[in-house]
């Protein structure tokens, strides 16, 4: 063996032997996690704070996440029936579930807030800003929340757990946490369960299997002393580690986590696969503060592609998965998973409609429809003047991003219907 080789085996092995020191998610040391393990950032100060809900819309100039609260809206004006529906005072629709068979809450990637709409209505009637239950920070509140997946009525949601587009670590963005929301009478109820994981990657760093799967580099574990060269390489879009996707089996016993980034190279087929890994225990993680537990990491061959959205349908008795490009390139497939293990997902069909990016995917347990949203946040729109943009946000065009828009009734994202 040459030195070259030796001085590599050494370094996975002090990776494994740093990183097998694990505690559960409601130590409170949790904040010594991947994030200050790469030196690159402190833990999110905590709050003995109760959630509350604030009266004024999310404020975008000053990139601090408020509630908006509205009254119940029982009897919610539909939209007109039509293939695209729009729904308003949200951009950026990251992750999603149905509540019934006529609502759904979703979250907002560039906000902490939940909201609940009624299918065909524009309007939220309900929203919680979970800004203080995740202990975000106040200079940087966005958590980044990618995925979410409803085992009876409890709902739980993952954060994206990769660094901004800069490269540089935010702690907020380490979450895995759950609520539990009740329709009742039409009412609304969101309340959280428990405390937020945040360790959940320093878990799964430790496991021996991830060791061959890239993840340690694609989170710039170990890194010290990153150069701004490195640091752009590790933004999610670039070679950075991201999770999309969160999905419950059918006996709620498991929820499978997507990785969109990276994409391990399979080696049974020598191309770059899409990586999901079981994690076996989720109740006890938010419950009791449970070290998690994952299975054996599974690779899909998506041609490529990363997992964007994925959710287990009653109604189809089988998996449904949106998956896309690691880099933002507008490139789209929806594929169906029996569930076994030794079978690899089926290509449903490509998915090329114009200027949508689909990042949540909602099944009815009573319905053959999926409903899928769009991020639609970079989408431009037009606007009289600058005043009605976030400061420095407006195009050269005189649009602005959908998502810096100031009047929070102008923001909007899109959901299609699809029968696969």
């Amino acid at each position: 063996m040459n030195n070259l080789a030796i001085v590599k085996h050494l370094s996975l092995v002090l990776i494994l032997i740093a990183s097998l020191i694990v505690v559960g998610c409601d130590d409170k040391s949790d904040d010594k996690s991947v994030e200050q393990a790469s030196s690159a950032a402190q833990g999110a100060p905590a709050r003995n704070e109760q959630v509350t809900q604030s009266e004024n819309p999310a404020d975008v100039s000053k990139n601090i996440a408020r509630a908006d609260v509205y009254p119940l809206q029982s009897d919610v004006e539909p939209q007109p029936e039509r293939k695209v529906q729009v729904y308003r005072r949200s951009s950026d629709a990251s992750a999603a579930v149905a509540l019934g068979e006529d609502m759904f809450v979703m979250a907002d990637d560039e906000n902490n807030i939940l909201r609940v709409y009624k299918m065909g209505g524009d309007l939220p009637v309900y929203s919680y800003d979970m800004s203080n239950f995740l202990e975000t920070e106040r200079d940087h509140p966005e958590a980044d929340i990618e995925g979410a997946t409803k085992i009876g009525e409890r709902v739980y949601w993952i954060t994206s757990h990769g660094r901004n587009k800069d490269g540089k670590v935010r702690s907020n963005r380490y979450r895995f946490f759950a609520t539990d929301v009740e329709v009742n009478g039409g009412k609304v109820s969101v309340q959280p369960v428990g405390k937020p994981c945040k360790t959940l990657l320093r878990s799964l760093l430790s496991l021996r299997a991830t060791l061959d799967l890239g993840l340690h580099k694609a989170a710039g574990f170990g890194l010290t002393s990153p150069s701004k060269k490195e640091l752009k390489k590790l933004a999610p879009k670039e070679g950075g580690l991201n999770i999309e996707g969160l999905c419950a089996s059918p006996d709620g016993r498991t929820i499978y986590i997507g990785f969109r980034n990276p994409r391990p190279i399979d080696k049974s087929t020598r191309r770059a696969g899409t990586l999901v890994v079981p994690l076996n225990n989720p109740a006890d993680v938010i419950e009791k503060g449970d070290v998690p537990v994952f299975g054996e990491p599974i690779l899909w061959d998506f041609a490529g592609l990363g997992a964007r959205s994925m959710e287990y349908s009653a109604f189809h008795k089988a998996y449904f998965i949106v998956a896309g490009a690691f880099d933002g390139t507008p490139e789209f497939a929806l594929y169906r998973w029996s569930g076994r293990k030794d079978e690899q997902p089926a290509l449903v069909q490509q998915m090329s409609q114009s200027n949508f990016s689909p990042e949540a995917l909602i099944p009815f347990e009573s319905s053959e429809m999926l409903l899928l949203l769009s991020d639609d946040g970079t989408l431009p729109v037009r606007v009289s003047d600058a005043s009605q943009c976030a400061e420095d946000e407006l195009n050269d065009d005189g649009t602005c991003p959908n998502k810096f828009l100031l009047d929070a009734n102008k923001k909007t994202f899109r959901a299609i219907r699809l029968i696969p």
